[in-house]
């Protein structure tokens, strides 16, 4: 327990720019690491009986990756910001992020005609303080400190 409140002390008392590379490598890391599942179960999904597939890999990629990535960047900011509750719905926050995500993604896949490999570094790299900086005004701004 004790050792739990120095690790979020010392998280929270760091400058913007750490905890925005912070927050932008998490999700980054995170949206990666589904992406890469959803698109190796993609086969198994349009293999089951095909319009009963396509049904549950859209219901898996926009409901339910959204609310956990959500839930995930809703949790960075209450840490990271000393904050608590959120403003904006853990599912409209989610798919902002995922859109976002899938969008910078899929122009630099087909406009420089890259790997997914090659992308994923990119967002990791270069990408990850410009994500943090959107996922953590996708809640909106909510400066509601704990007291």
């Amino acid at each position: 327990m004790l050792t739990e409140n120095r690790v979020f002390n010392h998280l929270r008392n760091l400058r913007l720019i750490e905890n925005l590379l912070i927050q932008g490598l998490i999700l980054a890391i995170v949206l990666i690491l589904v992406q890469m599942q959803l698109d190796g179960a993609r086969q198994s999904f349009m293999s089951y009986m095909p319009p009963i597939g396509i049904s549950l890999l859209v219901f898996t990629t926009y409901f339910v990756q959204p609310i956990l990535v959500g839930v995930l960047n809703i949790f960075i900011i209450n840490t990271l910001y000393k904050t608590k509750g959120w403003q904006v719905g853990f599912w409209l926050n989610g798919i902002f992020l995922l859109l976002t995500f899938s969008t910078v993604n899929l122009v630099l896949q087909t406009t420089l005609n890259l790997s997914f490999t090659s992308v994923a570094v990119i967002d990791i790299v270069l990408l990850a303080v410009p994500f943090g900086c959107i996922a953590h005004f996708s809640n909106g701004g909510w400066k509601k400190p704990i007291n």
